[in-house]
């Protein structure tokens, strides 16, 4: 017998509106970008919905867009700007986070 109820499923199939932000930075600043979203991501893992991607530009920048579920999660990120899902890359690389829901995101794009 299933421990999910009706409910508790429809909450975990629910969509969550993301909050997005973004920075412009060089390639080698990825790796610490990264390493904080990874923290945050595990410690909110039941929501598996917060991505991490990344676009590349003139050579050595990235254009680095993070996804959370509130404002106060991305305080960390230094220096992003919030930005709505309409400025999000077409066709980004995800970093970090939820492929499910990156493919849902930006394959239906």
């Amino acid at each position: 017998m299933s421990h999910w109820t009706d409910k508790s499923k429809r909450l975990a199939n629910r969509r969550i509106a993301m909050i997005w932000a973004r920075k412009r930075i060089a390639d080698g600043d990825l790796r610490s970008i990264e390493l904080l979203f990874r923290e945050q991501a595990a410690a909110f893992a039941e929501h598996k919905q917060m991505m991490l991607i990344e676009v590349e530009e003139d050579w050595p920048m990235l254009a680095v867009f993070v996804s959370a579920l509130n404002e106060e999660l991305l305080s960390p990120f230094h220096e992003f700007s919030f930005c709505t899902r309409r400025e999000l890359p077409l066709v980004p690389t995800l970093v970090a986070g939820c492929r499910i829901r990156f493919c849902r995101t930006f394959e239906s794009a």
